[in-house]
């Protein structure tokens, strides 16, 4: 298999490897599967089988296998929305209108609170109504009959693509994740080593690992739908996850600490990261457990063996869930991996949707064009697609660039290739050059480029509509390519001026809601979650944060500075205020009270005093109390540092909503 694997990578045609052709050869069979399957049924919207296809072409089976799940029960869903639309303003275009504007600008602030193919099945669901029920508006009584087509057509390119990659043995999420965390863990371990080495820690590094760790959730996700293993190694891939996130943390927490702290321990620990034997680190472990037991009596080594051990424990649970994903095994224990969304983006998002589709009607209504209907769809489902990539505007760009290009090559393979030709063959084969064009592009690591090449991919097909018999007719062809062209320009007209979406305004948002929930957390808010998931959400949001492009480096590293301090301090205090309930578990609910009290008042002399009353009145409880009592005083103390650290603009007094 690895020998398999290094051919595919290495062997080059024009450019590509032949891993890109063969992932364009399977996309070219599958759509033309598709259409044929359509024709010989004889659908009236064969031609959405096709393009089934090219929205599901993606590289691996779990990816194609989940988006096609998801286009499916939201096709079904959004049928039914078409229905009651229409049937609820049958008597009126103008309320129909604002409805169906309604429908899509909820189903995008849902997508806008998912991610991967749950937000693209949701704004789906939100712009099938447009093309079941706004082209179909001068006939409502063949809205159910259209829509029982459509779904047809797509049943027929989802089991076209489930059978080529079956058949042709497309590659699998499974092998690829495994490689990526791996990979991932590595680097944190080569990162930890550096750390404890005495190199600072690197704001942009320690985003950049983080985005690519919460950057897998979309492969995770995919597990599931690709096997029937799926479910244990999703779970195990998730957990690995999880914990790589986690060590991430434990090594910011050791780099806050003056580089000279414990230089022995320091370059044991680093062994133990460099050649992970499980008897050194569990004797490493003991070790720790020892120094974080002596409490006040050596404080910086304390805290230093406190993160110590919490990275050596993490660095473990990352190394046996990534040996689970690999023997498919469930983990020890089920764990989640939240995402961060802004409800605020989402509202911007969905309020957008729903003024383009208003906007776009009245322009396509002014001009008078023929094709109003099929124009107010495709600015509706664009816009809709547009909110759920990371850079909305880039979007718009690419849909400008990609749309006359899939004109001018669905033009040239009907009048010049095709020509009034009526064999399928003759039709599979014209339609090759663009389809396996495209496929092949979308493999570049160039995003912009492989954007582009996706729009064309699924764009030509809409434009060229193949039908059986082919209607050959330039007037259509000529009004669509134009209604095309125009909605692409206007989608980027709107993305700029209604309700824009800077990437400046998003890491405001970014960076004030991660400090207003310190703040909470601080004056006595609970974590709805786990400490280790909720960890997970707050890597996920400062991953999106790294991936903005602000004014200047600078700034870039200023707000990446900001947003892993508040990573960190988040962290710390779920941490002590689970020790804390731990305690009061175990101590009936005594000695807490003033620890609380200080949290609430964010003041690190209030903390500090807390801690060392904690670790004083301890010594009376029985032994499982008196560790909880001397773990929590330590964290506070670890709250109380990081507070005086706090950098420059940050008030964590003060909550910002």
């Amino acid at each position: 298999m690895t020998l398999a694997k290094s051919v595919l990578r290495t062997f080059n045609l024009a450019g590509f490897p032949l891993s890109a052709w063969l992932f364009a050869l399977r996309i070219w069979i599958a759509m033309m599967m598709a259409l044929y399957a359509a024709f010989w049924l004889q659908l009236e919207s064969a031609s959405s089988a096709a393009v089934t296809v090219g929205i599901l072409a993606l590289q691996t089976r779990g990816q194609s296998y989940q988006k096609a799940v998801y286009r499916i029960l939201a096709t079904v869903v959004g049928v039914a929305a078409s229905l009651v639309i229409a049937a609820s303003f049958a008597q009126s275009r103008e309320l129909f209108l604002v409805g169906f504007a309604g429908w899509l600008g909820l189903c995008v602030y849902i997508a806008g609170l998912l991610d991967g193919n749950r937000a693209y099945g949701a704004v789906l669901a939100g712009y099938t109504v447009a093309v079941v029920a706004m082209t179909q508006i001068d006939a409502p009584q063949t809205i159910f009959l259209a829509g029982i087509n459509r779904g047809a057509a797509i049943v027929i390119g989802v089991v076209a693509v489930a059978l080529v990659s079956d058949v042709l043995a497309a590659p699998n999420v499974h092998s690829a994740l495994s490689d990526k965390l791996k990979a991932a863990h590595r680097r944190v371990g080569h990162f930890a080593i550096a750390t404890l080495g005495g190199e600072s820690a690197d704001p942009i590094e320690s985003a950049n690992l983080l985005r690519e760790i919460t950057g897998l959730r979309p492969d995770i996700t995919a597990l599931a739908a690709e096997s029937s293993r799926g479910g244990a190694r999703g779970a195990a891939a998730r957990s690995a996850a999880v914990a790589l996130v986690a060590e991430v943390s434990a090594v910011g927490a050791l780099a806050s600490l003056p580089p000279k702290t414990l230089p022995c321990l320091r370059k044991a620990l680093g062994e133990a990261l460099a050649c992970p034997l499980r008897e050194r680190s569990r004797a490493l472990q003991d070790r720790l457990q020892g120094l974080v037991d002596v409490g006040y009596a050596d404080l910086p080594g304390a805290l230093f063996a406190r993160h110590a051990l919490d990275l050596l424990i993490q660095n473990s649970r990352a190394q046996d869930a990534i040996e689970d994903v690999l023997a498919d095994r469930h983990p020890a224990r089920a764990i989640h991996a939240p995402i961060y969304r802004s409800r605020r983006a989402a509202l911007r998002h969905g309020l957008r949707a729903f003024l383009a589709v208003l906007i776009s009607a009245m322009l396509f209504s002014l001009s008078g064009w023929p094709f109003l209907s099929w124009g107010v769809a495709l600015v509706a489902a664009l816009t809709a697609l547009s909110a759920t990539v990371p850079n909305a505007r880039a979007f718009g760009v690419n849909a400008v660039i990609a749309m006359p290009i899939a004109a001018l090559l669905a033009g040239v393979t009907e009048f010049m290739l095709l020509d009034g030709v009526d064999q399928f063959p003759l039709l599979a084969i014209g339609m090759a050059p663009t389809v396996l064009g495209s496929a092949l592009l979308l493999t570049c690591s160039n995003q912009q480029l492989a954007s582009i090449a996706f729009l064309v991919l699924v764009f030509f097909v809409v434009i060229l509509s193949p039908a059986d018999p082919q209607a050959y007719n330039p007037e259509t062809y000529l009004f669509l390519s134009i209604i095309a062209i125009a909605s692409a320009i206007l989608l980027r007209v709107l993305l700029g001026t209604v309700l824009p979406t800077s990437d400046e305004l998003r890491r405001h948002w970014y960076l004030t809601s991660a400090q207003s929930e310190v703040h909470n957390l601080l004056v006595g808010g609970r974590s709805p979650r786990p400490d280790d998931e909720a960890l997970f959400r707050d890597a996920d949001r400062i991953g999106q944060l790294a991936a903005l492009q602000p004014p200047s480096n600078d700034n870039r590293r200023g707000d990446l500075r900001q947003a892993v301090y508040i990573f960190g301090c988040a962290a710390a205090v779920r941490q002590v205020r689970t020790k804390l309930a731990e305690l009061s578990a175990r101590s009936g609910g005594l000695l807490v009270g003033d620890a609380y009290s200080a949290l609430s008042g964010c003041e690190p002399r209030g903390l500090r005093q807390a801690a060392a009353d904690l670790a004083a009145k301890g010594g009376e409880l029985n032994q499982d109390a008196h560790s909880a009592a001397r773990s929590a005083s330590l964290d506070l103390i670890w709250v109380a540092f990081l507070l005086e650290a706090s950098p420059s603009g940050l008030d964590p007094h003060r909550s910002t909503k």
